[in-house]
């Protein structure tokens, strides 16, 4: 599967998900959507109002990251751990403390990154679902981001601080990238900063959520 992250409007993901996904998982995707918002009112309860109207709020994708590898971000959470001297293991199952708390908990999988500022990454039960759906603050993440920077300089290498809205990267393209650059620690935690950065930075700016979920990575945008 692919790593694909966007930047929408709630209601719009929900309309490309009822298209192209079963039943089931539409009415899976659904129930994340009111599992979310109801947790996020119950942490944040003066901004009740803010929530209800970015979940109600329609956008058309402003941003795409996609890339042909299933653990993009894995290595951004080894290297950010690394840097607080734990692992991103320790920090799930141990409550090890590391300042990237946001983009660590975010995890491997589907989760929502959300504009709005709150110290620890949230957890909303969804029924019909095992694994709680993660809520991260993309406010915190930001200033995450900002940090770890400091040790990949993205800027300095990559040229840019951030990516573009739009990215799709092939497999080629990674393995062309890793023969100029060499692949060290810091080389895909590195592209994990300039990508989260992008999306993070245009999902606070517009008040719409960055959306992380593989099982998105063949639907297609505008939908």
């Amino acid at each position: 599967m692919k790593f694909d992250a966007r930047v929408l409007g709630v209601p719009n993901h929900l309309a490309a998900a009822k298209q192209y996904l079963s039943k089931q998982d539409f009415a899976l995707e659904t129930a994340k959507m009111k599992a979310a918002e109801t947790r996020l009112i119950e942490k944040l309860p003066d901004q009740k109002k803010a929530i209800q109207d970015m979940f109600k709020r329609k956008l058309e994708p402003i941003s795409h990251f996609q890339c042909d590898r299933f653990n993009f971000l894995q290595p951004l959470h080894e290297f950010a751990c690394f840097v607080d001297g734990t692992t991103p293991e320790e920090v799930i199952e141990e409550n090890a403390w590391t300042n990237s708390l946001h983009i660590v908990l975010m995890g491997q999988n589907d989760a929502i990154v959300v504009p709005f500022d709150f110290s620890v990454p949230l957890n909303a039960e969804v029924e019909g679902r095992t694994h709680p759906y993660v809520i991260c603050s993309g406010l915190r993440i930001a200033k995450e981001l900002d940090t770890l920077d400091e040790y990949v300089a993205v800027e300095h290498t990559l040229g840019v601080k951030e990516f573009g809205a739009f990215v799709n990267l092939s497999r080629k393209d990674m393995s062309k990238f890793e023969k100029q650059e060499g692949v060290g620690r810091r080389f895909w935690a590195k592209w994990g900063v300039a990508a989260m950065r992008g999306l993070v930075g245009r999902s606070n700016r517009s008040g719409v959520p960055v959306f992380v979920d593989p099982q998105f990575g063949e639907v297609p945008l505008g939908v």
